[in-house]
């Protein structure tokens, strides 16, 4: 990674660490947390029965954590790559500096992946805390490799999900509108569907990558068969490294 590149991905990272748009984002990012303590505290006031630890995390995973707040996350970051420069008339002024085109948008997705990670993480391992630890301190090291499994799959979901919403936001005036029908019509239509048109999703591998327990993966295997973990894992590394790819091409070729 060139020095410019990382020089821009510092500066995107402070800029948008600070913005209003990251406090709200951190309040959504917040919220699996906010229902990790409801359920704590219905149970400590014994309102509702306690379950197994580890399947309400995966509940709240699979309802929340992945298929709703992760790709928010990425979709209000990563579609605005260019827009949000365009829209505040700050991008003919980068474009006239001593950076090329690919290492200033390359740097710009770096710095979006990052603050989404780390909006993302520490709220996803706190729910794991809250929502097992209740059930005794041994259960958290027993159960360790599904916070790991979780972890991997927002990851790569993330990944893909900033890949996909770069491009949108490079090629696209209205990348927000597109994002939001992908994640909310498309996904959501071909989730049902059975057949083969669920490979055209980031879902479909994030789902194949989370335990059985999770309510949402054993839904999805009655409707078709997940894709075996080492295929998830590539098609999710194929879809963010291809679409963030194409970005910077469109990005450093297209008139400005």
């Amino acid at each position: 990674m060139s020095s410019r590149v990382s020089l821009v991905a510092l500066w995107s990272f402070s800029q948008l660490l600070f913005s209003p748009r990251t406090l709200g984002m951190a309040i959504l990012a917040t919220t699996p947390v906010l229902i990790a303590l409801v359920y704590r505290a219905t149970v400590a006031l014994e309102i509702a029965a306690e379950s197994s630890g580890p399947a309400a995390f995966s509940v709240l995973s699979a309802a929340v954590s992945l298929p709703f707040v992760a790709p928010m996350l990425a979709l209000f970051y990563a579609s605005g790559v260019v827009t949000d420069d365009a829209e505040a008339g700050t991008l003919h002024y980068f474009l006239t500096r001593p950076v090329a085109r690919r290492d200033l948008l390359f740097g710009r997705m770096l710095g979006n992946l990052t603050i989404v990670a780390c909006l993302f993480l520490p709220p996803f391992v706190l729910c794991y805390y809250l929502t097992i630890a209740g059930s005794g301190w041994q259960e958290l090291g027993s159960h360790f490799p599904t916070l790991v499994r979780h972890i991997l799959a927002a990851s790569l979901g993330i990944f893909a999900y900033s890949g996909l919403f770069s491009l949108a936001g490079t090629v696209l005036k209205r990348p927000l509108l597109f994002g939001l029908f992908f994640v909310f019509g498309w996904q959501a239509a071909a989730s049902i569907v059975p057949g083969a048109v669920r490979y055209l999703t980031v879902t479909h591998y994030m789902h194949s990558l989370m335990p059985h327990e999770s309510f949402q993966g054993t839904l999805a295997g009655l409707i078709g068969p997940r894709s075996s973990t080492p295929a998830a894992i590539l098609a999710l590394l194929a879809i963010g490294a291809f679409t963030h790819a194409i970005a910077v091409w469109v990005f450093a070729n297209k008139e400005i």
